[in-house]
């Protein structure tokens, strides 16, 4: 499983990300009662999660990223020249499909993407496996009943983004995103603050988007 950081250059504004949330709003206590809070300590815990899994996909990926200009296929640089908190962990997965048409370019910023997907959060009291807050699916990843959705590069947040730019027809990638290229600090639906983000994705397909032209 190949390691690759990429890093977002310039800003870390987060864009709406226009996906549907699937379950309910997260569970939180009153200053009532004894709950033990369904996110107890999460800034921290996902600070020090994100800053494991950075250190460990830098040594594998021998101190090199990809950097995003002009929202552009990006170049090649040395992870030192950026924060590493305006950087996504890539994990390249095995493709369980054969994509159609080029498999050497890369989606642009202005294109609209055709992707299988789920977003998780790290586990927590109730989700040992990680609170899924969106998906283009229901209940397991089946290649030959699942529909992926067409979303705008444009329209997601950075860290996503950043990703669907780097990726060709057929990829198939766990992506990991830090909240300053997610949703930031602040609540986002079921979505709380300071939530790294793990996102699986498939590109199937991209082109051209119509609102463009």
């Amino acid at each position: 499983m190949n390691a690759i950081i990429i890093m977002v250059k310039g800003w870390v504004k987060v864009l709406p990300f226009y996906l549907f949330t699937l379950l309910p709003l997260f569970a939180s206590c009153s200053e009532e009662d004894d709950t033990v809070p369904e996110y107890d300590n999460w800034q921290a815990k996902n600070e020090a999660y994100f800053e494991e899994q950075y250190q460990q996909h830098l040594a594998a990926s021998n101190a090199t990223c990809f950097v995003l200009k002009s929202y552009t296929k990006g170049d090649t640089v040395k992870v030192s020249d950026l924060p590493h908190t305006q950087c996504i962990l890539v994990d390249v997965l095995p493709s369980d499909f054969i994509a159609k048409g080029d498999k050497t370019t890369k989606p642009l910023f202005t294109d609209d993407v055709a992707i299988h997907y789920s977003g998780n959060l790290l586990p927590s009291l109730t989700y040992a496996s990680g609170y899924q807050f969106d998906a283009s699916y229901y209940g397991t990843f089946q290649l030959d009943v699942s529909e992926p959705d067409i979303l705008s590069v444009n329209g997601v947040i950075v860290g996503f983004s950043t990703a669907l730019q780097h990726m060709h027809r057929g990829d198939h990638w766990r992506v990991t995103i830090p909240y300053q290229l997610g949703y930031g600090t602040s609540d986002y639906n079921s979505i709380p603050g300071y939530s790294t983000l793990i996102f699986d994705i498939r590109l199937v397909d991209f082109e051209e988007s119509t609102s463009n032209g």
